[in-house]
C-alpha cells in the first residue's frame, strides 16, 4: 500500500506550528535614523551655495556640527554626514581665506566706499576723460601710491585694471548710479555694500 508523501497534519498542534513558521508575515526592518545626516547635508549645500551672500558663514559651522554628531551616534546616512562636513568645512576655509586676503582693505574700507560713491556720482565726467587719455580724478590718484598700490598688487591688479573694468560697465550701461541709494537692476542697495573691485577682475 502506497503511503501519501505529503500527509496532512492532523488538526491541532502540527498544523498550527506549520502556519506559525511558514505563513507568518515578515517583520519590517527598523528604519535608520538619518535626521542629523540629512540636516548636515542640506546645511552643507546651503553653505557652499550661499557663499556669495554670506549665508554660508552662518550655516557652515552647523553643517559640520550636525555631520559630526550623526557620525558619533552611528546613525544612518554616513555618506550624507561626510558630505555635509566636507561642504561646511570647505565653506569655512574659503571664508577665512577671503577675510585674510581682504584684511588690508578693512582699515581703509570707509575711504574706499566714499571714493566708490563719488565715482558713481561723477561717472559721466570721469569715464569719458579716462577713456580719452587715462586721466584719473584726484580722489583716485592715491591708489597709485602705497599703501593702496601695495594692497592692489597683492591682488594682482592696478587702479587702471579696475578702471578698465568699470569703464566697460559704464559703456554697457550697467555701472550703478547714485540717488541717495545705489540702484542695481532695479534693486536698491546701500552704497557701502558695493566693492571697489568688481567681480571678475
Amino acid at each position: 500500500m502506497e503511503q501519501n508523501p505529503n500527509p496532512v497534519p492532523p488538526a491541532g498542534g502540527p498544523q498550527n506550528s506549520y502556519e506559525q513558521v511558514y505563513q507568518q508575515p515578515a517583520q519590517p526592518m527598523p528604519e535608520e535614523k538619518k535626521g542629523f545626516a540629512i540636516t548636515a547635508l542640506v546645511l552643507g549645500i546651503v553653505s557652499i551655495v550661499g557663499l556669495c551672500c554670506c549665508i554660508g558663514v552662518v550655516t557652515a559651522p552647523f553643517a559640520v556640527i550636525f555631520g559630526i554628531v550623526a557620525l558619533a551616534k552611528k546613525q544612518g546616512g554616513k555618506g550624507m554626514s561626510i558630505t555635509g562636513i566636507v561642504l561646511g568645512g570647505l565653506t569655512l576655509l574659503i571664508t577665512i581665506s577671503t577675510l585674510v586676503s581682504m584684511a588690508p582693505f578693512l582699515s581703509h574700507m570707509d575711504e574706499i566706499s566714499e571714493d566708490m560713491v563719488q565715482l558713481m556720482q561723477d561717472q559721466d565726467e570721469v569715464f569719458p576723460a579716462y577713456e580719452k587719455d587715462g586721466t584719473l580724478p584726484d580722489y583716485l590718484l592715491k591708489y597709485k601710491e602705497p599703501p593702496y598700490s601695495e594692497m592692489l598688487e597683492d591682488m594682482d591688479v592696478t587702479i587702471y585694471d579696475i578702471m578698465d573694468s568699470l569703464l566697460a560697465q559704464y559703456k554697457a550701461g550697467t555701472f550703478p548710479r547714485v540717488d541717495g541709494t545705489v540702484t542695481i537692476s532695479g534693486a536698491a542697495t546701500p552704497a557701502f555694500a558695493l566693492p571697489l573691485i568688481p567681480a571678475g577682475t
